[in-house]
């Protein structure tokens, strides 16, 4: 049941599944909040994702609402004008069109506002949905993890890093969670260390108003993670320089 957690939280599951675990939450005090540490992480990543629709959408909406013709107002049909309009159209097929045009024009918000008509923006907007796919997948893969485990730490400077592994993905994100920006370009790079062996980098963590994250695979057994304020790029020699947190990976 414990292994529910991270489908769980991301509503995943079954709705048998959902009720079963439901009442195994009212027992177990850590999958309770293995669930709440799991949805707020998902909160934020979705917080970071969020994208203000452009200022000109509401605009063009407006314009196109103004210049369409409106249905004249509703009135006592005689019989034969009846049977004229019933000849048209059944009117299953009238509410499938309907429907088939609000879908459409909803495809179109998605997308957009950015432009209706012009390919070239459309391309735009598809590559850089694309884009935040690709850099999402993995992490909506680790959320759901069965075995995904979470940890926070905080920082001696504020804020601190969330950390959430999985054995059997065999990988590990590292989120900023409330970092101060550094000054001079300076970045925060995030490092792995397993037992006495020298600390691997599992890349710098890339800036965001509403919190970075990296991700990194074949990490292997991890016994503790770190954090350090690097030039821009990271660190140079490939060893942190300075060390600013440290704390034990989630078990």
């Amino acid at each position: 049941m414990h292994t529910l957690a991270g489908a769980f939280a991301l509503d995943a599951v079954s709705d048998v599944e959902r009720a079963e675990f439901a009442r195994h939450l009212e027992q177990c005090e850590s999958c309770a909040q293995e669930v709440a540490e799991l949805r707020a992480t998902a909160a934020r990543l979705g917080a970071a994702m969020a994208e203000e629709p452009p200022p000109e959408f509401k605009d063009r909406v407006l314009a196109v609402m103004h210049a369409t013709r409106q249905l004249p107002p509703r009135t006592r049909l005689g019989s034969h004008e009846r049977s004229r309009r019933s000849a048209r159209a059944p009117r299953w097929a009238v509410v499938v069109a309907a429907a088939a045009a609000v879908v459409g024009l909803a495809a179109g918000g998605v997308f957009g506002g950015i432009a209706l008509t012009q390919q070239q923006e459309l391309q735009s907007a598809q590559s850089r949905l694309d884009q935040a796919r690709q850099r999402y997948e993995p992490v909506a893969a680790l959320l759901s993890a069965p075995d995904a485990k979470t940890v926070h730490g905080e920082a001696p400077i504020g804020g601190g890093v969330t950390v959430i592994v999985s054995k059997s993905l065999n990988r590990v994100m590292v989120m900023d969670t409330g970092l101060p920006a550094q000054p001079g370009g300076k970045v925060y790079e995030a490092w792995l260390i397993t037992g006495s062996n020298a600390p691997r980098s599992a890349g710098v963590i890339a800036a965001s108003d509403d919190g970075g994250l990296v991700v990194a695979d074949g990490v292997g057994p991890v016994d503790k993670l770190a954090v350090s304020v690097e030039q821009a790029g990271g660190s140079p020699t490939g060893t942190p320089t300075d060390v600013l947190m440290s704390m034990p990976a989630p078990a």
